[in-house]
């Protein structure tokens, strides 16, 4: 696993061996627009534009509505794996991926979440490249 440095102080990321980000909000923090940019940014920096599937955890995360309207926006990904604990995190998360373009879905585990994204098919770029 590789960590990928961010600007942004309250998340993670790394990608694995098979070319998928893990992205891990810090529990409680707010997420803001430049927090998404910054997330973006990491991302394309390594993918080359490349669309990769994620994995997100959004236990216990506030997002603000300029930066759900930046996700909902930004097509970076070739798949998102949502993956919280409460409620209130899968009300944030079904609107989250509503307008997605991309296979999405909501887990309440990390394991689930990456069984899902390793059944979905490799995209074709990926299959003659690596990470």
């Amino acid at each position: 696993m590789i960590e990928i440095a961010l600007t942004c102080a309250n998340a993670t990321l790394n990608v694995d061996a098979e070319g998928t980000f893990h992205l891990r909000w810090a529990p409680g923090s707010s997420v803001s627009a430049a927090d998404v940019h910054a997330v973006v940014a990491a991302v394309r920096g390594v993918t080359g534009g490349r669309l990769q599937p994620m994995l997100v955890e959004v236990v216990d995360v506030c997002l603000s509505l300029e930066s759900r309207v930046t996700l909902q926006g930004t097509r970076f990904v070739s798949a998102v794996a949502l993956v919280g604990a409460t409620v209130v995190d899968r009300v944030m998360a079904a609107a989250l991926l509503r307008e997605q373009e991309c296979p999405r879905g909501y887990f309440t585990s990390i394991e689930e979440a990456r069984e899902w994204l390793n059944r979905l098919p490799v995209p074709e770029a990926l299959e003659k490249s690596a990470v």
